[in-house]
């Protein structure tokens, strides 16, 4: 109970002590940089996706993750 006291007492007191207003400037660059990260989030979750594909299709299948693959061969002796 003390610990919930004590984190709301901090978040009332950083609540009640930020200005009102933050009379900041956020330049052009900025928002080419938050469009570049959103991309490069995209192409990254893509390539993961592309190297994760055959697990995942395998994993939705009928027979499961633990059914051998079709292409699989039986090893040589």
């Amino acid at each position: 109970m003390r610990k919930i006291i004590r984190i709301s007492a901090i978040t009332l007191a950083a609540a009640f002590l930020s200005p009102v207003s933050a009379m900041a400037y956020i330049d052009p660059g900025t928002g080419s940089y938050v469009i570049q990260l959103l991309i490069a989030g995209f192409v990254g979750a893509m390539f993961t996706l592309r190297i994760f594909w055959k697990k995942i299709v395998r994993l939705f299948k009928k027979g499961g993750p633990d059914e051998p693959k079709v292409d699989d061969k039986p090893p040589v002796p």
